[in-house]
C-alpha cells in the first residue's frame, strides 16, 4: 500500500433499521484479510449491505471475504446487498461470475429505502 489516507483500507459496521450496514474503503488487497472479517453476528438482522462507493482497489482477498459474508447470510435467508459498486470493482464480480450471488443497488439510498421499513435513514457520518 502506498500511504495515502484514501488507500487505507478501512471496514466498519452500524445497524441502520434493522439492516446491518458495512462500509468498506481503501485498497483492498492481500493485507487487509483482518479488515474484512465481517464478524458482526447476523441474527439481529434481516439483511446486509456492503457499501462499497470508497473502495479504490478490489482484490481477490476482498471477494472471498464477501463470498463468505454471503455464505454465513444464506443459511439465515439473508440476502447481501453490495452498493455502489466502483467499475472495477463490478469488472472483477463480472469475470468470477460472482455478480448474479449478490443484488446490486446504485447507491445506499435505494438499498435503505427497499430494505428498511419507513423513510430511510438519511445521515451519512462521513
Amino acid at each position: 500500500m502506498d500511504g495515502k489516507p484514501e488507500s487505507q483500507p478501512r471496514c466498519t459496521a452500524e445497524d441502520t433499521g434493522g439492516v446491518l450496514l458495512y462500509r468498506l474503503a481503501g485498497d483492498l488487497d492481500f493485507d487487509t484479510k483482518d479488515v474484512l472479517a465481517f464478524d458482526k453476528p447476523l441474527a439481529d438482522f434481516h439483511a446486509v449491505v456492503v457499501d462499497l462507493s470508497q473502495v479504490t482497489f478490489f482484490s481477490s482477498t476482498a471477494l472471498n471475504a464477501l463470498l463468505g459474508l454471503r455464505l454465513r447470510a444464506e443459511p439465515l435467508g439473508m440476502p447481501v446487498h453490495l452498493v455502489a459498486v466502483p467499475a472495477a470493482t463490478a469488472r472483477v464480480l463480472e469475470l468470477t461470475d460472482a455478480t448474479g450471488l449478490f443484488h446490486i443497488h446504485p447507491d445506499l439510498h435505494a438499498a435503505l429505502t427497499e430494505l428498511v421499513p419507513g423513510p430511510p435513514p438519511t445521515s451519512d457520518p462521513r
